[in-house]
């Protein structure tokens, strides 16, 4: 209970910026012990509901996630506001279970309401992804967690932390990525991720996002990148499209990509490099990057450069390309 008292403390909060003495044309009653939100109007969409306070200069606006909104008193001009509430229990239930480890009974909850939000942003959508991804991983389905993890990268770049702040993090922040999305998987497995990468819903209209966060653009490169990566192409017949600017910028501007699409870039990188001497840079690149690159993330640069290796060393000749083939071999067999 204590992780869902945290939750709902968020919610207080939002209560006490924006409850004011001004007419109670709308109320919003929470869920929790938290205080009623008294707004001069309130409209609700998809994001949530947006309540509005003062009037002019003094007028300030705050969007409540569905399921922190236990009801709402007044009129919203809110097409479906039924409906909404609906919706923000069975989130909230969903939530909660999830907060206290019930991923069984949460999943079918967040399931029914994931087409609805899948292409969406706010709060709202935003729990629905992280916590369907969190489903994913409690059941160690890594094709079911591609597309709520690239939707959650979608979401931070759009501004929206996590909506479980007292649970462990499932995405590391240094790189972006999964911890349990191996470079090295049965192909059956791999054609899924990478099915489900291409089938992301990444939609060109949503925020652009700011610092290190993912905007739409890059969260759909992230996926390109991992469908190039997966499907051994890196180096071979050019980049796929959407991914070949973030490739050549590379070094360059990873300070002002994301997490993930930075990583992905620098690995790559590595795997497409034409020859020994750029294979070198590449490496040195990455390593510039990540002096001390958490386990996954040096998994998938070892992977890269066995996998680079093995690929040049198919076009060598004679003893050499024995060699050759010996020595991504032994790159290969490093991965952790």
């Amino acid at each position: 209970m204590t992780s869902v008292r945290a939750s709902m403390a968020v919610a207080c909060a939002v209560a006490c910026a924006v409850a004011t003495t001004a007419a109670a044309d709308v109320t919003v009653f929470l869920r929790g012990e938290a205080q009623p939100v008294v707004a001069a109007s309130a409209f609700g969409d998809a994001h949530g509901l947006e309540v509005r306070t003062g009037a002019g200069a003094n007028e300030q606006r705050s969007v409540l996630p569905w399921d922190f909104v236990r009801d709402v008193e007044g009129a919203t001009g809110t097409a479906g506001l039924g409906e909404y509430l609906a919706v923000g229990e069975d989130l909230w239930r969903a939530r909660i279970r999830i907060e206290r480890g019930d991923f069984a009974l949460a999943k079918p909850l967040l399931a029914k309401h994931w087409a609805r939000f899948r292409g969406s942003d706010g709060p709202t959508a935003a729990l629905v992804a992280e916590a369907l991804l969190r489903c994913a991983l409690a059941d160690g389905d890594v094709r079911a967690a591609t597309d709520p993890w690239l939707a959650c990268l979608r979401h931070r770049g759009a501004g929206q932390e996590s909506r479980f702040p007292t649970l462990a993090a499932v995405i590391d922040a240094e790189s972006g990525l999964l911890p349990e999305l191996s470079p090295f998987m049965p192909a059956s497995r791999r054609a899924d991720v990478i099915a489900a990468c291409e089938a992301a819903a990444v939609p060109s209209g949503a925020g652009a996002g700011a610092g290190t966060g993912t905007s739409a653009s890059e969260a759909a490169q992230v996926a390109a990148l991992l469908v190039r990566i997966a499907k051994g192409t890196s180096g071979v017949g050019g980049a796929a499209a959407g991914t070949a600017d973030a490739a050549a910028a590379g070094a360059g501007d990873a300070k002002r990509q994301s997490p993930a699409l930075r990583a992905l870039t620098l690995v790559d990188g590595i795997a497409s490099a034409a020859d020994a001497r750029v294979l070198d840079k590449a490496i040195a690149a990455f390593d510039r990057a990540y002096a001390e690159p958490p386990s996954h993330l040096a998994a998938w640069r070892l992977a890269a450069i066995g996998a680079c290796r093995a690929r040049l060393a198919r076009a060598t000749a004679g003893d050499a390309r024995t060699m050759a083939m010996t020595r991504a071999a032994l790159e290969l067999l490093a991965v952790p």
